[in-house]
């Protein structure tokens, strides 16, 4: 299996295999705790102009995301793990907008297959790329100057069989991250340093995130 890591919002073109989008803080954080609550699909959209438009044909969504690391007027999250993991989300769909993960998702085409993942889920996505032994693995490290996706990027590289680094070091280098620093400092209530706490966390989940579709893409939970 080839294996390479690439950052920002671009990610090269794969149609021979599967491709990851990585936003540890907190784009697919957010979407894996949402998944936890019962969400049943997740549209991600570039702009809030393009969420609110979305939602005006499905009535029913909530919004979910940030601008500059901050919730959106209207939104009914912010993009927060803490927030959806205490709200009533069974059977929901939610529509997201973030500033890296959410864009990067849109720009990943053309590839075989397509996931998405934070360090809490990258183990199940292991798991759901070896079921598919794809020839090539694309990582991609959304934020275009963080060093947490690129962790992410290195540990899920390593659970893949490439060189890579252990859970531990991972964590780390997320709480460490510039990133993290606004969220730990509480110079804001809306970051929260739980945020944080729950990003940095190498669980081992039942489920992947797995991008489908094109009219609208969706995120949906998948099993393994």
């Amino acid at each position: 299996m080839q294996i390479e890591i690439h950052q920002g919002h671009y990610p090269p073109p794969n149609p021979d295999g599967i491709t990851v989008i990585i936003d540890v803080i907190r784009a697919f954080t957010t979407s894996h705790f949402a998944f936890k609550g019962g969400v049943e699909r997740i549209l991600p959209v570039e702009t809030v102009e393009e969420a609110f438009r979305l939602r005006e044909h499905h009535p029913n969504a909530l919004l979910a995301g940030e601008v500059n690391a901050l919730p959106i007027d209207g939104f009914d999250f912010g993009n927060s793990p803490r927030e959806v993991d205490h709200a009533a989300l069974a059977g929901r769909t939610l529509i997201m907008r973030t500033t890296n993960g959410m864009k990067a998702t849109l720009h990943a085409r053309p590839c075989a297959g397509l996931f998405v993942t934070g360090l809490v889920s990258a183990r199940a996505t292991a798991r759901a790329i070896h079921a598919r032994k794809p020839s090539k693995v694309v990582l991609v490290a959304s934020h275009p100057s963080g060093d947490e996706d690129v962790a992410c990027a290195e540990y899920l590289r390593g659970l893949l069989g490439g060189p890579g680094i252990d859970a531990d070091a991972a964590e780390a280098r997320t709480r460490q991250a510039r990133a993290a620093i606004k969220f730990m400092d509480g110079r804001s209530a809306y970051l929260r340093a739980a945020d944080i706490d729950m990003a940095s966390r190498c669980m081992d989940t039942g489920f992947a995130m797995e991008v489908r579709g094109d009219e609208p893409l969706t995120i949906l939970p998948c099993p393994i």
